[in-house]
């Protein structure tokens, strides 16, 4: 936390964070409750989709990988595969043109989201997608080489339903006040918010596109072709979550026995003299001390919610340049394996909307970003193809993607109508008179009202930023069947 003073103006008049997870807000902690789209290998947009087949001309694609050229003729195919040399048969069969491969994806992910301060952990677990790609290229010769280039596009829809969990128990807390003995402003003790939320994800989407530049068959032993090459990749999902229900626990005084922790709700005792108190649990027999002028008692922000509707939104980015590498082994003129791998460097975007606000309201509430070249992404792939035509081949692949990102900003977006509210009302009441100056006295003035003044001035706008904040990884798995076709 930024300065422990700032918590202690809110000894009397705590602020609570009034749901789980923790987000920065400049003073505590409030969180955004805290998306596995995926981008297929065997499907991505550069070549995975069209069986890795780096060039569908070339020794990478299927039965028309041994023809010498697109009107070549049955004695010239039978000729060119029964070539005893891998290395003659692949180079006889370049040539130009277009191919086209389209394919559908079952892809199972997951999405986490981490904050490193506020100690809160988002989680979408067994996202399932079900993904449509289609992608095209072209392959051309430049003197004694043959290049490529190609672009995809790919439409996923969430299948089925998956659990959201919103954790700000298991990794930790979010400080709510600070609370001080009011004799000598000595600190009692700290109340710390715990909370946890499950819900339910589902009618999800994602959209992805790529573009790439490679070079055909750069590198050949036997039957082993190897194009290397370059593009963009961009990779956007979106998730939400319906009945969500959670439980928020403050909690005060805790306590650890050979390693086992047990902690205190806060009791939060309102006087007859208008002020508040908190007491404990009396570590030997249990009970509370409760002052005799006690007119109440309420257990701080201990509560359990439900909410029916859709409680968070979140929509997230994976955008930016990558390096890749195609594999292909012939294994005869009917069959082929071909593998992928792609490293990139993408940027991160991610904005939410959810209820960690007090009045329960989503407008945009959070955005977290890395620019490009913060984040990484992993891929891998794996294609079977097997020729039904000369120009027409079926295939079936497995698909892996891991996306991380670490250390990325984020900005918390308050609701500036709330707070200035609030600061009026207390402005305007009976004690100020509308005396700001007497109001905002660091002695003697009112501590709430300091609060949402600082809150103000460490926010500009009601924007609280923190840089560093955020932990995010998105990985996926899939099974792809596709068809590929040549022209």
């Amino acid at each position: 936390m930024k300065r422990i003073s700032q918590f202690l103006l809110m000894a009397f008049a705590p602020i609570a964070a009034n749901a789980a997870g923790t987000y920065y807000t400049g003073y505590t902690y409030q969180s955004p409750q805290t998306s596995y789209s995926t981008q297929t290998y065997a499907q991505r947009q550069t070549g995975y989709a069209r069986p890795y087949a780096t060039n569908n001309y070339s020794s990478s694609s299927y039965a028309s990988r041994y023809n010498t050229a697109a009107n070549a003729t049955s004695a010239q195919r039978v000729a060119t595969n029964a070539t005893s040399s891998s290395a003659q048969s692949t180079s006889s069969s370049k040539k130009s043109g277009f191919w086209l491969d389209a394919g559908i994806t079952h892809e199972m992910a997951q999405w986490q989201m981490e904050m490193n301060q506020s100690g809160s952990i988002l989680s979408y677990d067994n996202v399932g997608w079900n993904v449509l790609d289609v992608t095209g290229g072209y392959s051309f010769d430049v003197g004694s080489t043959t290049m490529q280039i190609d672009a995809g596009l790919k439409y996923g829809m969430q299948w089925g339903e998956s659990a959201m969990y919103d954790d700000d128990v298991s990794n930790g807390g979010f400080l709510i006040t600070t609370w001080v003995d009011a004799s000598d402003n000595s600190e009692i003790g700290k109340q710390i918010g715990h909370a946890m939320s499950i819900g339910t994800s589902k009618g999800g989407n994602m959209l992805g596109f790529n573009v790439g530049f490679g070079l055909t068959d750069f590198f050949k032993w036997g039957n082993v072709s190897i194009t290397p090459s370059i593009g963009y990749r961009y990779l956007k999902y979106k998730l939400e979550t319906e009945n969500n229900y959670g439980l928020s626990v403050d909690t005060t005084a805790c306590f650890e026995v050979n390693g086992e922790i047990q902690c205190d709700p806060a009791i939060i005792v309102n006087l007859s003299d208008g002020k508040q108190q908190i007491i404990w649990r009396d570590s030997i027999d249990g009970t509370m001390d409760v002052p005799g002028n006690a007119s109440s008692i309420n257990t701080g922000s201990t509560y359990f919610y439900h909410q029916p509707g859709v409680s968070h939104s979140y929509e997230t980015t994976w955008a930016g340049p990558y390096i890749a590498v195609d594999m292909d082994y012939l294994i005869n003129q009917n069959n082929a394996v071909n593998g992928r791998v792609e490293f990139g460097l993408p940027g991160y975007t991610s904005v939410g909307d959810q209820p960690y606000r007090f009045d329960w309201q989503h407008p945009k509430s959070v955005e977290d970003s890395a620019g490009m070249f913060g984040a990484i992404h992993f891929g891998l792939g794996a294609n079977w193809t097997t020729a039904i035509t000369d120009s027409v081949a079926l295939s079936v692949g497995l698909t892996y993607d891991y996306y991380s990102v670490s250390g990325a900003d984020a900005k918390t977006y308050l609701n500036g109508a709330y707070y200035t509210d609030w600061y009026d009302m207390i402005l305007n009441s009976d004690t100020w008179n509308g005396d700001e100056t007497a109001m905002l006295n660091p002695e003697t003035g009112d501590p709430t009202a300091i609060n949402i003044k600082n809150l103000e001035s460490e926010c500009p706008g009601w924007v609280c930023s923190m840089n560093g904040e955020i932990e995010s990884f998105y990985k996926s798995m899939g099974i792809r069947v596709g068809v590929n076709a040549t022209f």
